[in-house]
């Protein structure tokens, strides 16, 4: 029996069908592996028949028209009974898959040259690859559920790895727009002497450029999103060339200040109507070249431009090796190059992309720059504007917006005894309130490559290095405090060394917090299954997990400390029960907005999946990130 509260609840007999095609694939996985690939090749012909320019362009019109914006996120919320009069095609149209099939083909087709220029694909070819894309992504899930477990693994180890795999095929972004903006700025920053030393440009420059791809793009398009961004290109053209100028080039040669306007504007000039600005049908297959062309306009925009840049037949490293050519886990430079470039022009065609790897981009700037001043500045803990070191600094602000009643210190020493021998070591942030301790530790490593396409050995070495000793390191301050009468830690405060002790005769609760900057999404969820993997010590299992975006979220949308005590209590005992499921932080959080703690006694017979709750405050991001107005924060209900 499965209780549905939002929850995923499939019929036992399409659940027995997939079991028998999950066994079935497992009989022969040589002929399901040798199937795929002649269905890649199949997608790969597709994608070369044609003017690469425009099937990616299908693509691309397709994400613009499932990606949330202002225009389409105001008609969402209109509820007048005018509402049926809005075209369909105006409002945001679902597809859950288009960001992932348009980024495959990116990757797809810059692997060789774009050979068939001028041949333009109809509506119908471009939908013929994006079903073509979506049956290769389904079916690479597939395989790689029906995998055997690793050698000298177990069936955790084959959960943990396909989580991890299909984390990377499936979910895209580690947390909203508003809060990746806001830790990129403060963790590149102390670097914008550096970049600009070896590039000529910085962080900065390169966080609006990327801000700017999306807004060349949709000032081509023919609704009122598109007219107002091409107005807003009209006036910062009239800024930079000024009044006075264009009135006497009007004067001298007759032309129209729009005409002026195309002309610097290339992209935006209409042939046929000179005095017009050309906006252009996401339907219309031929204008595909027009929509997605972004042009730089000044010097540092160009620099930028072209360090972002990839031309047709210069990935080839995607179809290597040779025999997972071309599959979608494979080494891509798109993830860094996200424009394309051809002819000397450059296309902008997937939205996200950019801004999605706009981290990645700007380490691998500063790491190809000097290697040996990215290892021991960039990271690590010996440079105080480390991105280690913001990490944590960046925690514990976290906590003090989420509980301004508790006092939180960091970087502190105590002492213990381990082995028989007196040792001194560290706790990174400890909170104090009147009557709770916070236990806090923060832990920078990220998944590479290898660990998303479940290179298992190196990924479960990993997630012992983050989660499984960001929990011990709380454990063992923890039992440092219950044990000790009175617990002493060291810290320094404004270049002065404190002690701070600790008076436990008020304390009723503690509770040990981990951190980390990699969003493990399902993976630190169910820490269980990462004991039976063992990859976390069930001692340590007590522990809330969380990254750091997901913490902003909490901090955010928590409205006291009371409320947030509550929340971990419920969250934490989630880890104890076998009739639970879920696979998103934000998800429970929601669920607890909803008011569905505390849950009752535990029933054999039942399974709950938590999912879909974050609905709402997924709805509160998209419309405050797209800039609309008096949109009501969630928070738990009431009733």
């Amino acid at each position: 029996m499965i209780r549905n509260m939002h929850t995923l609840s499939y019929p036992e007999d399409i659940k027995e069908q997939y079991r028998y095609a999950i066994e079935k694939a497992r009989e022969d996985r040589d002929r399901y592996f040798n199937w795929i690939k002649n269905e890649i090749e199949t997608a790969i012909k597709l994608i070369n028949k044609f003017d690469k320019i425009y099937v990616l362009g299908g693509l691309g019109s397709k994400l613009i028209k499932a990606t949330p914006t202002f225009y389409n996120q105001f008609l969402a919320t209109y509820i007048e009974t005018g509402k049926e009069e809005i075209q369909e095609e105006e409002l945001i149209q679902d597809d859950d898959e288009i960001e992932v099939l348009l980024e495959y083909a990116m990757s797809i087709a810059t692997a060789t040259p774009n050979a068939n220029k001028n041949i333009i694909p109809t509506q119908n070819d471009i939908d013929e690859i994006h079903e073509q894309l979506s049956k290769i992504k389904v079916n690479i899930n597939f395989w790689e559920l029906s995998a055997d477990n690793p050698v000298g693994g177990n069936e955790f180890d084959h959960w943990l790895r396909t989580n991890i795999m299909q984390d990377t095929i499936n979910v895209r972004g580690d947390g909203y727009h508003t809060h990746i903006q806001e830790v990129y700025k403060e963790v590149f920053a102390p670097f914008d002497g550096f970049l600009q030393q070896y590039y000529g440009f910085n962080s900065s420059d390169i966080f609006n450029t990327i801000l700017k791809l999306d807004s060349l793009v949709y000032s081509k398009i023919g609704n009122p999103l598109g007219a107002t961004q091409s107005h807003k290109r009209l006036k910062e053209w009239m800024d930079e060339v000024g009044q006075e100028t264009i009135m006497d080039t009007m004067m001298e040669t007759g032309k129209h200040f729009i005409a002026q306007f195309a002309e610097a504007n290339p992209d935006l000039h209409d042939p046929e109507a000179p005095e017009n600005i050309i906006m252009h049908h996401l339907d219309n297959v031929e204008s595909f070249n027009k929509i997605f062309w972004v042009i730089p306009k000044t010097d540092i925009e160009k620099l930028i431009f072209e360090r972002l840049s990839i031309e047709f037949g210069t990935n080839e490293i995607f179809y290597q090796p040779p025999k997972f050519k071309a599959f979608p886990l494979n080494d891509t430079l798109t993830n860094l190059k996200p424009l394309i470039k051809e002819d000397n022009k450059y296309y902008h065609f997937s939205l996200n992309l950019a801004f999605r790897n706009i981290f990645k981009i700007t380490e691998e700037l500063i790491k190809s720059a000097d290697t040996v001043y990215y290892e021991n500045s960039f990271k690590g803990n010996s440079n105080s504007n480390s991105r280690d070191n913001y990490i944590e600094h960046k925690t514990k602000q976290q906590f003090e917006r989420l509980i301004p009643t508790a006092k939180f210190y960091h970087s502190l020493e105590y002492s213990i005894v381990e082995n028989g021998q007196n040792k001194k070591t560290e706790l990174d942030i400890l909170g104090v309130s009147d009557d709770t301790i916070y236990i806090i530790e923060v832990k920078a490593g990220e998944l590479n490559t290898k660990h998303r396409r479940g290179a298992i050995k190196g990924l479960k070495d990993r997630l012992k290095e983050t989660i499984n000793e960001g929990s011990y390191q709380c454990h063992r301050a923890l039992k440092y405090i219950q044990e000790n009468d009175n617990p002493t830690f060291e810290y320094i405060e404004a270049g002065t060394k404190k002690t701070l002790i600790i008076d436990k005769t008020q304390i009723q609760s503690y509770f040990k917090i981990s951190v980390t900057f990699e969003h493990f999404s399902s993976i630190s969820a169910n820490l269980k299954y990462l004991i039976n993997s063992g990859v976390l010590s069930p001692d340590f299992k007590w522990t809330w997990i969380v990254s750091l975006y997901d913490l902003m979220i909490f901090a955010d949308l928590i409205q006291s400390e009371a409320e947030f005590k509550e929340y971990l209590s419920n969250r934490i005992a989630l880890y104890d029960r076998n009739d639970i499921q879920f696979s998103d932080e934000i998800d429970i959080l929601g669920f607890y907005f909803q008011n569905h703690f505390p849950l009752g006694q535990e029933k054999e017979d039942e399974m709950m999946h938590i999912v879909n709750f974050k609905d709402e405050i997924e709805d509160y991001y998209t419309r405050t990130g797209v800039g609309m107005p008096f949109i009501d924060k969630p928070k738990k209900r009431n009733d």
